[in-house]
């Protein structure tokens, strides 16, 4: 099976297995491109201020073109893990309701759930398979854990049109045989929400300790989690 599907249909699995999982849809970095827009060739027409003179904050000049990794790395977020929340659309008034009742109370569970879910299948091909069933028993767990002192420290918005390659199929112009490139614009919000490192550290062990895979798990997939288990921030 390949391997983009299989995941995609486990990530849909355990989406409708982990009952505690946020109902609204958040877009998470594991879902999306690290760096957005990193492989398309787009231009920002708008962004949030842009009327009144303000200029694209830093934060997210450094995730559309680094990431969540290049955040990380700053000074200022040394000490702290970066989770973005993104949603994207052609409704703006759909869109800024959704940043509006965005709630790191309600929403991070998802965020840091689906994150540890990535970082679990990191190198792994089936990793439900090299883990047994305490794969989706912790990424349940986390789903479902109340994290506390998460804190969602700013939010923007841009407006991108991305310039899109011709479709050879499109027939509307036979006479040259010429098809013009096609547009496309979007409105994409960001949600930044940052947790101390140590704080999701600590609450993450007690997720773990926790945790009752069932049914157990065979001796090799006892093992394989205690592997990335000890060294699961690595690469995090």
């Amino acid at each position: 099976m390949n391997r983009i599907l299989f995941f995609a249909i486990l990530s849909a699995l355990l989406f409708f297995s982990c009952a505690g999982r946020p109902g609204r849809r958040i877009l998470t970095s594991s879902e999306i491109p690290d760096a957005p827009g990193a492989d398309s060739s787009y231009r920002i027409t708008d962004y949030k201020g842009r009327i009144s003179g303000g200029n694209i904050p830093e934060w997210v000049n450094i995730y559309l073109n680094s990431g969540i990794r290049g955040l990380e790395s700053t000074n200022e977020y040394h000490d702290r893990y970066v989770f973005i929340g993104r949603n994207e659309g052609s409704s703006f008034n759909a869109l800024s309701q959704w940043s509006r009742r965005f709630s790191p109370e309600l929403d991070f569970p998802r965020m840091a759930g689906t994150r540890i879910e990535a970082r679990l299948s990191t190198g792994v091909t089936f990793p439900d398979e090299e883990y047994g069933s305490f794969y989706e028993t912790l990424v349940c767990a986390a789903f479902d854990a109340q994290w506390a002192g998460a804190v969602r420290e700013d939010d923007f918005w841009i407006k991108r049109e991305f310039s899109a390659a011709p479709d050879e199929t499109d027939n509307d112009y036979p006479e040259t045989g010429s098809i013009p490139p096609r547009n496309n614009e979007i409105w994409e919000f960001l949600i930044l929400v940052t947790i101390e490192k140590s704080s999701f550290a600590s609450q993450l062990d007690n997720v773990f300790k926790n945790v009752v895979p069932k049914p157990q798990p065979a001796r090799d997939q006892i093992n394989a989690a205690n592997r990335v288990k000890d060294r699961f921030f690595d690469g995090f």
